[in-house]
């Protein structure tokens, strides 16, 4: 778990700082970061980006494999199911999720409209999959 006020942003994203810039990015690819992106431990930007569509670098392969093997198409609803959990899972994070860095006063006002439109935004792709799940199957 990470702490919101973290130093995995540097303060200056210039070249001199692309170890650490690297360093960040190649976590994501790690269950930990996913286990920390889930309970909500992430930055807001992340636990939204990655929650959404970094997991869709999973998920459109998955899909794309079962649509080459027609004995394996009845999977899809499950898969679509499965996904909708999962997004569930991440509006939940979306909503517990600090942004990283310092804020303004002003800046709360600011992170309280983005923190519900990534909310609402994750509910929406996660009530699409779900309440498309049993037209997917026998493509």
């Amino acid at each position: 778990m990470t702490d919101p006020q973290d130093d995995y942003t540097p303060e200056d994203l210039t070249p001199s700082n692309m170890d650490d810039i690297r360093a960040e990015r190649a976590r994501m690819f790690t269950l930990g970061f996913w286990k920390s992106l889930l309970a909500g431990h992430e930055g807001m930007g992340d636990t939204f980006w990655a929650g959404n569509y970094l997991a869709a670098l999973f998920f459109i392969p998955v899909y794309v494999l079962l649509l080459a093997i027609p004995p394996l198409y009845g999977l899809f609803p499950y898969l679509f199911a499965a996904f909708g959990v999962y997004l569930l899972f991440v509006a939940r994070a979306v909503a517990k999720a600090q942004p990283k860095g310092k804020l303004r006063t002003a800046s709360r006002w600011k992170q309280m409209f983005w923190r519900i439109f990534g909310v609402a935004w994750t509910l929406m792709d996660a009530t699409v999959c779900l309440t498309m799940s049993p037209f997917t199957g026998g493509v």
